[in-house]
């Protein structure tokens, strides 16, 4: 699961988030892992399975002000191009995986990128209420 928070102007000319519309609905398309072309390990999907479902779908830019939120899943095929224009393009970024695909190699600063792999604990779903005035 992904949550992120625009922490600046999102346009479509400073790097948006690009989703394909409907990727979701084809089922996990296959991705290899990438530890060559990118600057961190980086799960892509090869270009013909992207033609095809843009094919099928559509591009959309996730453009807004800042605080505005995206939650979507790993399945929505996604991605980002650089950012090349004066604008800055800050996202809070809260990616929850399974702790077995926990990410082992750290080329990013800690203030980037979290080095907390723990497993998430539930709360109850009353957590809210207790110690509430009745």
């Amino acid at each position: 699961m992904n949550l992120h928070i625009l922490l600046d102007e999102v346009t479509e000319f400073n790097g948006p988030l690009v989703f394909i519309k409907g990727s979701h609905t084809h089922g996990p398309v296959p991705a290899t892992l990438d530890t060559e072309t990118t600057s961190y390990p980086l799960w892509v999907v090869d270009n013909e399975t992207v033609s095809n479902l843009v094919d099928n779908g559509a591009l959309v830019s996730a453009k807004g002000p800042p605080g505005t939120v995206l939650i979507f899943g790993d399945s929505l095929v996604h991605g980002s191009s650089i950012n090349m224009s004066p604008w800055p393009r800050m996202i809070f970024s809260l990616i929850l995986n399974p702790v077995s695909n926990a990410l082992t190699r750290h080329q990013r600063p800690e203030h980037q990128h979290h080095r907390d792999t723990s497993p998430v604990i539930p709360l109850t779903d009353d957590c809210l209420l207790e110690g509430a005035a009745a």
